[in-house]
């Protein structure tokens, strides 16, 4: 599981336990949604960028700047996913609405350096280095906002912990878990039918040693409770990946401006494929509340 989890390379065996650990479901349309809309976003002209982490791991991101640009959007995707598939379906939306896009490839994973993923505990440093880019590049006028879905909702909301330039105005977080830790024990008890009592000592053990910290040693709460920036939080109900109850405790936990989006009958990261006009609206609202 700690493999699964964490490491960049895996067997094809652990590969294939990917569909039992996030849950056992028909998405072959909303699959298919993507790939088609994520080769399209693929082909479109982005400047490949490379900085280099604060702990040494080269990171790559894909630059999509926009005429007259409103606002600048740090996208963040998930877990063993990539940027254009996270962010293909909604891509053509941002880049109508005056946003530039910087797409980030999350460290462990496609052209971004390391042998691990952090679980948002490590990515939450890298959406830190990512804004100062941003702002090196492009100046602090306009408003930025980091946006993630699943393991990048987390890595975002884990970031408002930190000292983030005055720019930016606000979080979008999608379907995103408060722990390693919590997501861990839901996924070995709920998916996997095991009890996580007699399995998390075991699991701390093996993330301190490929990462240095412990599955529990910060959440989005923890984060959340010392956040100043807006936040909205967006779920679907059926998630079967990450219980939308995390999102409600990711709600209780912010003592910032916060906002939420339930989508009734979406499972996980399929709330804008469900319910795009609704998803659309308040992201709107949101950027006229706080920019």
């Amino acid at each position: 599981m700690v493999s699964l989890a964490l490491d960049r390379e895996i067997s094809p065996g652990m590969a294939r336990a990917k569909e039992k650990v996030s849950g056992n479901s028909d998405r072959s349309a909303f699959l298919q949604a993507v790939e088609q809309a994520a080769q399209k976003l693929r082909q479109v002209d982005c400047e490949e960028i490379q900085i280099t982490a604060q702990d040494g791991i080269s990171l790559t991101g894909h630059w999509r700047p926009c005429a007259d640009a409103k606002r600048t959007i740090i996208a963040v995707h998930g877990w063993r996913s990539s940027w254009a598939d996270d962010f293909a379906l909604i891509s053509n939306f941002w880049y109508e609405n005056s946003c530039n896009v910087l797409y980030i490839e999350q460290r462990g994973q496609n052209s971004s350096g390391g042998d691990y993923m952090g679980f948002g505990m490590l990515e939450r440093y890298d959406c830190l280095d990512w804004a100062r880019w941003v702002n090196e590049q492009c100046g602090t006028g306009l408003p930025l906002y980091l946006v993630g879905v699943s393991m990048g909702a987390a890595s975002v909301l884990m970031a408002s912990g930190l000292s983030l330039p005055p720019n930016v105005c606000g979080i979008i977080a999608d379907c995103g878990y408060t722990s390693a830790h919590e997501i861990w024990k839901h996924i070995v008890k709920n998916n996997l039918h095991l009890s996580y009592d007699l399995l998390h000592s075991t699991a701390d053990t093996l993330c301190k040693k490929k990462i240095h910290v412990e599955a529990d040693s910060y959440s989005t709460l923890d984060a959340l409770r010392e956040n100043t920036i807006p936040v909205l939080l967006i779920h679907g109900t059926d998630d079967r990946f990450v219980p939308v109850e995390m999102t409600y405790e990711n709600y209780q936990a912010c003592t910032a401006p916060k906002r939420l989006l339930i989508v009734p009958g979406a499972d996980h990261a399929m709330s804008y494929y469900t319910e795009p006009r609704r998803y659309e609206a308040a992201l709107r609202d949101f950027w006229t509340e706080f920019c």
